[in-house]
């Protein structure tokens, strides 16, 4: 009876070990979250920006960066992804601020 109650454990532990693991980041429940709400959004480099907000921009250099890949259909963004932005869309930076995007 131990044998057998043995092996059952082994198996377990060992089949366990073998299920693929789905773990999400921060990045991801942020990006889920957005979608769920229908929010303008682009993920950039494991940060999930919020585009909704009009700013009039004179004085800033700015230079073109990545643009968008795709627009997110499913319910993940991933790098590059946006929710409404078209595939191509220009982001552009200033040089040392990561903080804001700025899409035209």
């Amino acid at each position: 009876m131990k044998k057998v109650l043995a092996t059952i454990v082994l198996v377990i532990l060992f089949l366990s070990g073998c299920l693929a693991e789905t773990t999400m980041t921060t990045t991801d429940l942020i990006a889920a979250e957005a979608i769920k709400q229908a929010q303008d959004v682009i993920r950039l480099n494991d940060r999930v920006y919020r585009l909704d907000q009009v700013v009039t921009v004179s004085s800033l250099s700015l230079t073109p960066g990545p643009r968008v890949q795709k627009i997110a259909s499913e319910k993940t963004l991933k790098d590059g992804m946006a929710t409404r932005r078209k595939s191509g869309t220009v982001i552009y930076q200033e040089k040392d601020d990561t903080m804001f995007l700025y899409v035209e």
